[in-house]
């Protein structure tokens, strides 16, 4: 089965290393100044368009949400798009061994991701269980790009001590 046509092409890994080291950048900056030293019209969509006019409670027709944290939605993006850029991206030499390893990891991580799921719905209860469903959101993708290019490095190592 011929599943290369559906990766994207090798040259939009480097952007997605770049949106993920950008995400993680963020994400460090925004969780370690204190509430109130970023500016605050970085997370309020109504500044953000300039309908700050507007009365919040203008939200109801189209499911704008004007409170909505612009920073935690951007770090997101950028996390979960590179992710994808990085992890379902042609490698230089793809071939059918580095298919089977993205195919493995794959299959890995979704095994992860339910387990903690499983664990998450036993053992967290009232609102710390949507924190613990926005990480396992990332969890997936998170698993698949370490255990993918663990093997890849571990399948590489082991064919040059091979030669």
């Amino acid at each position: 089965m011929k599943t290369t046509k559906l990766l994207l092409p090798n040259g939009v890994k480097k952007v997605g290393w770049w949106m993920i080291a950008i995400g993680i950048v963020l994400s460090l900056v925004y969780g370690i100044a204190p509430d109130g030293a970023l500016c605050e019209s970085w997370n309020d969509f109504r500044v953000l368009f300039g309908l700050e006019r507007l009365p919040a409670t203008m939200n109801s027709f189209s499911g704008f949400c004007p409170e909505s944290n612009l920073v935690n939605t951007l770090i997101g993006v950028l996390l979960v798009a590179g992710g994808v850029l990085v992890g379902f991206s042609r490698m230089k030499d793809e071939d059918e061994y580095i298919g089977h390893l993205r195919y493995e990891s794959l299959v890995v991580a979704l095994y992860v991701n339910s387990a903690l799921l499983v664990l998450s719905l036993v053992l967290v209860w009232g609102l710390d269980f949507l924190s613990v469903m926005m990480y396992n959101m990332f969890s997936t993708l998170i698993v698949f790009l370490v255990c993918f290019y663990t093997r890849l490095f571990i399948a590489k190592r082991r064919l040059r001590n091979e030669e």
